[in-house]
């Protein structure tokens, strides 16, 4: 359960939305005080957000396997899954709603990993300019 609550608290500070029309008035201005601080946070925050989305990722890739094992075991006659490989007896119909649960989880993770990509090209660009932009100014 633990688990579950860093997973999600890692995913949440991975998604969050950036105030890029902010970042970038701050750049046209030259801004150090705001923008360094965004700059130097970034190493950790993509650290974080990669972290999360491999869990996720071998989280589902997991259940999806166990899933499909026991869809497998039902579809040829074999022994119903034990207590220890998940929800005993479970039928069919409950496994395909499992399954869809799973292509949800997959979808909403492409999502994030998505938008973060998207984010990192923006934040990276934005660096660029600000280095090129402010290089040797002094602030007023």
């Amino acid at each position: 359960m633990m688990f579950l609550f860093v997973l999600a608290a890692a995913a949440l500070q991975a998604s969050e939305p950036m105030d890029l029309p902010a970042l970038d008035a701050a750049i046209e201005r030259c801004d150090r005080e705001k923008v360094l601080p965004i700059f130097a946070a970034e190493p950790r925050r993509r650290s974080a957000a990669v972290t999360a989305f491999y869990e996720e990722q071998a989280q589902i890739a997991a259940e999806r396997l166990a899933t499909a094992g026991k869809r497998r075991a039902l579809r040829e006659g074999g022994a119903a899954p034990t207590a220890e490989q998940g929800a005993a007896g479970a039928s069919d119909p409950e496994l395909a709603l499992r399954q869809l649960a799973l292509d949800d989880r997959q979808r909403a993770l492409d999502d994030q990993r998505r938008l973060e990509t998207m984010r990192q090209e923006a934040i990276d660009l934005k660096r660029h300019y600000f280095l090129t932009k402010c290089a040797g100014k002094k602030l007023d």
